[in-house]
């Protein structure tokens, strides 16, 4: 472990190797995705094939009107930046809107640009991305404003804007690390939710940053995990219910020993068939077992599914498919919002993540499954479906409008919308 004040460079973690058994699940319901050719300038985005087969058998789960009522709020119908967040910084006791290179002052959504965001990769016939893939909300400099971090895939960069307070002048970029081509960036408990960590998803290699102090100078310290789990497809939660954050990957998982000292074992226990996996994918108790499954999604082909841990003194691992009748669930998380301590998983289709994917422009969802374990079946519950809204590369939610409610936040390409939990 090295620790850097502002930029990090490189360490390498340390990992140790342990057997399990464990079951991949049917072989030939996995589907093949290719790597994509894009330029470094560009960023070298991994693609699904254009002309994959679709999904057979079609496995579609129950099907219901959200049992929540949501107020939709168009934020800005404009909108093509794929992340967003919440944050208080108006000072005006409301919470306000991140996304992009403008943050907007609630009540009434008021746009204020605090920052350049370039685009890259778009053309005649490609939407292209925006240059921040992550908006996340953290005091960096621990001067009581709070500041954005955020990734882009292009550069490899993780940065953060700091916060100049309320005035018209855009807010200065400092860099943190250059990791490497990541999908998203998240938040991640990795040292207890008392300390910021945030985990990306970069494509060579499993590392997480931690900011050990909040200064004019902060102090950032890079974690590498190891590479095997790197991929597609990233997310924490307790697996072994050792009550520590464990990394999930495409293809395993790493069991941690002492985040802190960078000691971690890898468990390839297992390989989704859905190929690119979805950021996150949240770790959740299903069928009341007393042990902990994972929650994956197609990030650029069709389907939702989650493996099951099933009993025995070796691991073993069983993917079941939740629903293979819609594409691109890239984003993929755990929310409350039934208000009863119960986290449904929450999802949505991203629009034209790479313009030619399975299902590109199908209809736009944005949706939350539910598990009954007494009839053993899911059921999908529809919060919006048909029009402008989806997702991009960010689900966020909290209590933005709804002071005991959980809300929910959704940017994409198609536009920043505000879903309000009227309960």
């Amino acid at each position: 472990m090295l620790v850097f004040v502002g930029l990090i460079t490189s360490v390498r973690g340390q990992f140790m190797s342990r057997q399990f058994e464990f079951n991949f699940g049917s072989a030939s319901t996995r589907r093949s995705f290719l790597a994509g050719t894009v330029s470094l300038a560009a960023g070298a985005l991994i693609t699904s094939s254009a002309d994959a087969d679709p999904p057979q058998p079609e496995i579609k789960p129950l099907s219901a009107a959200s049992k929540v009522k949501f107020k939709k709020h168009v934020i800005n119908e404009a909108s093509d930046f794929e992340a967003a967040c919440s944050a208080g910084l108006s000072g005006n006791g409301h919470i306000d809107i991140v996304s992009g290179d403008t943050w907007y002052e609630a009540p009434n959504w008021t746009p204020h640009k605090f920052r350049e965001i370039g685009v890259w990769g778009r053309s005649a016939t490609e939407s292209g991305y925006r240059a921040s893939f992550a908006d996340i909300p953290v005091d960096v400099n621990g001067d009581g404003k709070l500041d954005i971090v955020s990734s882009d895939y292009a550069s490899g960069e993780i940065f953060w804007h700091e916060n100049v307070g309320n005035t018209t002048d855009l807010w200065p970029k400092h860099l943190i690390a250059r990791p490497g081509s990541a999908e998203t960036t998240v938040l991640a408990p990795i040292l207890g939710r008392s300390k910021f960590c945030i985990l990306p998803n970069v494509a060579g290699v499993v590392v997480w940053y931690e900011l050990r102090t909040a200064a004019a100078k902060p102090e950032w310290v890079e974690h590498v995990v190891g590479k095997e789990g790197a991929g597609h497809g990233v997310g924490w939660g307790d697996v072994n219910g050792d009550g520590k954050t464990d990394i999930i990957c495409p293809n395993g998982w790493y069991e941690q020993v002492d985040a802190l000292n960078d000691k971690w074992i890898w468990h390839p226990e297992f390989r989704s068939i859905l190929g690119a996996c979805s950021i996150g994918m949240p770790v959740l108790d299903v069928d009341g077992d007393g042990k902990n499954d994972i929650i994956i999604g197609a990030g650029h082909n069709y389907g939702i599914s989650w493996l099951q841990q099933t009993p025995g003194g070796a691991t073993k691992w069983t993917e079941h498919v939740i629903d293979n009748t819609w594409s691109q669930p890239h984003a993929v998380q755990l929310a409350d919002l039934e208000h009863n301590r119960h986290p449904v998983i929450l999802t949505g289709k991203r629009y034209k993540a790479h313009d030619h994917d399975p299902g590109a422009l199908e209809p736009l969802v944005v949706c939350y499954y539910k598990y009954d374990r007494a009839s053993a079946k899911w059921t999908k519950y529809i919060i919006d479906e048909g029009t402008h809204a989806g997702t991009g590369l960010q689900l966020w939610t909290g209590n933005i409008v709804s002071k005991n409610r959980v809300d929910i936040l959704a940017p994409g390409k198609s536009g920043l919308y505000l879903f309000e939990n009227l309960g």
